[in-house]
């Protein structure tokens, strides 16, 4: 895609940023197609089901009348899909700022979906029973991620770092506390905390790691280096957290949807490609190396062939190796019959599996 404002240098880059999003955006659009954030509970009787309809917590009720599990189930999808809407909508405007170049405005959007609602995703992944059990029954300091007391920094890190562990590749992101660091860690020369507070107040005074210099205000006299600087950090740091939210999020997704071996490695194998693009040097861990191979033994392996309906013609789209490299390398896949571009952007849980066999 071209970019009236954006330097060339970063279309790739945002285009990924895009397809980031977009994946996350599908994963909201099936919860509201299937319904994933509702279930289907079987009463003992009728007046326990009359009862529940006049409880005012109904999470609540059924902690109490032995549908702890239901409950649970109930508040990590509702959590879950909630987090996840705010996390887009910010994060969409933090990039549609950076795009038309006004730079300390997405950083200063930036900082809510990363900071916060990226570490209840976390923490949602990591113990989901602990936040359950501190948004209803604990207090307000129980789950205030910025109370020092609760959520000491080796408090952070091990949310950060379990839930990295139960992903498909967030391991890779959170090496060495990268993540922690980025987003945390004011005394770190790649924190972002050194600047979306600048960004978000015009004086900082409180940190000597983002304190505004004498006879200064925060941003309002950068000369163009200093915003190419910025612009430039905001290129490099975006994909890599945006990589490792993809992780993050599907690992909750799988807990929440049902999603076959085929369409799971088809997923996992198009996005970690495309962010290999980006950054050829990661190509270094096996699983991505193996990445693409991976996906057609298993193709071959079980047998099959994995069939896409043309939203356009309704025709039948075979995805070989071919089909699988445009997916890896454009935006689209191409439909062979009536020429129509079918956007690729989406997380699939629903390919069709054939068997060859048949």
């Amino acid at each position: 895609m071209k970019y009236e404002i954006l330097p060339k240098e970063y279309w790739e880059k945002h285009d990924y940023l895009l397809y980031a999003y977009d994946v996350l955006g599908d994963m909201l659009r099936q919860a509201d197609q299937k319904k994933l954030s509702q279930a289907t509970i079987k009463f003992n009787d009728v007046k326990e089901a009359e009862s529940l309809e006049d409880a005012e917590d109904i999470l609540k009720w059924l902690d109490h009348n032995n549908y702890h599990d239901e409950s649970v189930h109930l508040f990590n999808s509702h959590v879950y899909f909630s987090l996840l809407r705010d996390f887009c909508y910010f994060m969409y405007e933090s990039m549609s700022c950076s795009e038309r170049g006004k730079v300390s405005v997405s950083y200063a959007l930036l900082r809510k979906p990363i900071r916060d609602n990226l570490f209840y995703l976390e923490w949602l992944l990591c113990n989901g029973e602990e936040l359950y059990k501190a948004l209803l029954y604990g207090s307000l300091e129980d789950y205030d991620i910025d109370n020092n007391k609760t959520f000491p920094y080796k408090r952070k890190k091990n949310i950060i770092k379990t839930a990295s562990m139960q992903s498909h590749l967030g391991r890779i992101f959170s090496k060495d506390d990268f993540i922690y660091s980025l987003r945390y860690d004011s005394s770190n020369q790649i924190s972002l905390q050194r600047i979306w507070n600048k960004a978000m107040h015009l004086v900082t005074s409180r940190s000597p790691h983002y304190k505004t210099e004498e006879g200064n205000i925060n941003f309002l006299f950068a000369n163009e280096k200093i915003w190419d600087d910025y612009w430039n950090y905001y290129y490099w740091v975006c994909p890599h957290l945006m990589a490792y939210v993809l992780e993050i999020c599907e690992a909750l997704f799988l807990k929440i949807i049902d999603i076959d071996e085929i369409n799971l490695a088809l997923n996992r194998g198009i996005r970690i490609l495309k962010y290999c693009k980006l950054y050829p040097d990661i190509a270094a861990y096996k699983p991505v190396i193996d990445s693409k191979n991976d996906l057609l033994n298993i193709i071959q392996s079980n047998n099959v062939a994995i069939c896409y309906k043309c939203d356009s013609c309704g025709s039948n789209i075979y995805l070989k190796a071919d089909q699988i490299d445009q997916m890896i390398n454009s935006w689209y896949l191409t439909c062979k019959y009536c020429l129509c571009q079918i956007n690729i952007c989406r997380y699939y849980a629903n390919f069709i599996i054939m068997d060859n066999n048949k």
